[in-house]
């Protein structure tokens, strides 16, 4: 049977006003999680500053400078017709794959060095994340491929192999990394796209039932990875071997109550919780700003996902519905996975939180993603 073809399926219609509203409600919406990313960056980060020797606001220099890089490059895409990047979906992902190539061979440690026992990072004057840029690249792309291929999406030969081939030769040089988390996001929200163009859902209970076997080879190859499961199933019994984490996180969120220890006093954040300004800034905000500020940010997340669906919805086409909802797909598995794991509901891993995390390549490319919604909003038009 064929999966609903959900957005898809709604009449063809130009953006109308209600896509405006919604795309000028977006922009309000990224601003504040901005803002108040700026401010949790700061606090997050002033001690692991000092501790490295720096002023206590490095970091949040740092993520302004980023940040208005990354305003510069919404306001670029606001006005780019979001069907460019249709005839542009080819050449992205071919960047993507040569960006990502380097970071596997031997020899180019001088710019892919390995940190942390991954290399994720390409150091070329300036830094950069390529698996982040795979993550809208891909979404690009196969919303394009899923357009073109639409009447044959039903077929898994003709129609869904040939797009799933392409798709998994950029997972596994992202898994290669290693970067585990960025692989499955990328898998999901090619996934979405793929299943609102109108795959069948069929095909996609067997690919789920054929990735299981390589997960659990993932997993329990690698020993990092197996500790962050098993602290996630106990984490009690496990602190020394992966848990340690995930509790100094419970431990943030839990001695936040309802309102917060205030603002910039934050005690796990004083070399207890590893990254305190990245993985687990969510934590942070839980611990300072209490039950209600971690709501409040569920709350701006849950409004981002809910507009993107209605620009998704009232897009003029059908590529511009499929770019919507991946775009949309990629910021809401970000956000609920990295909260998802502050409060211990998945194991432990490196998940950005869109817009708030400090990180260059990818606050420039959430804010580069949310200036293409803006553009669909308006129906391509500057």
């Amino acid at each position: 049977m064929s999966a609903p073809r959900l957005l898809s399926a709604l009449p063809m219609r130009p953006a109308s006003s209600r896509a405006s509203v919604a795309g000028r409600a977006l922009l309000v919406v990224t601003l504040s999680l901005v803002a108040f990313g700026l401010l949790s960056v700061y606090s997050a980060s002033s001690y692991v500053a000092q501790a490295q020797g720096l002023e206590d606001s490095h970091y949040l220099f740092q993520q302004v400078s980023r940040a208005g890089i990354g305003l510069v490059v919404l306001a670029a895409a606001s006005v780019l017709n979001y069907r460019l990047y249709r005839r542009l979906a080819w050449p992205l992902l071919a960047l993507t794959v040569l960006l990502l190539i380097p970071l596997l061979l031997p020899g180019t440690e001088a710019i892919a060095p390995r940190i942390n026992g991954a290399r994720r990072w390409l150091d070329v004057g300036v830094t950069l994340q390529p698996s982040e840029l795979a993550k809208i690249s891909v979404v690009l792309w196969t919303a394009a491929i899923a357009v073109k291929k639409q009447d044959r999406l039903h077929s898994f030969r003709y129609g869904l192999l040939p797009i799933l081939l392409v798709l998994g030769l950029v997972c596994l040089l992202v898994l290669l990394e290693p970067h585990f988390s960025a692989t499955m996001m990328i898998a999901a929200a090619a996934a979405t796209v793929l299943f609102t163009a109108g795959a069948r859902i069929g095909h996609f209970a067997m690919l789920v039932a054929a990735t299981l076997p390589v997960l659990w080879i993932q997993v329990m190859g690698s020993g990092y990875r197996l500790a962050r499961v098993a602290a996630f199933m106990n984490p009690d019994s496990t602190a020394a071997a992966g848990g340690y984490q995930l509790k100094q996180s419970l431990m943030a969120v839990g001695s936040g109550g309802m309102f917060g220890v205030g603002f910039g006093r934050s005690n796990l954040k004083m070399s207890y919780l590893p990254e305190p300004q990245n993985d687990f800034i969510y934590s942070i905000i839980a611990e300072e700003w209490g039950f209600v500020g971690a709501a409040v940010v569920i709350v701006l997340f849950l409004a981002w996902a809910l507009l993107g669906l209605r620009i998704s919805r009232a897009a003029p086409d059908l590529y511009g519905r499929l770019v919507a909802v991946g775009i949309t797909a990629l910021v809401a598995f970000a956000a609920f996975g990295h909260i998802g794991v502050a409060l211990g509901l998945f194991p432990t891993t490196g998940i950005n939180l869109p817009f708030i995390s400090a990180g260059g390549t990818n606050l420039i490319l959430m804010l580069g993603m949310t200036g293409i919604l803006l553009n669909i909003s308006k129906g391509g038009r500057a």
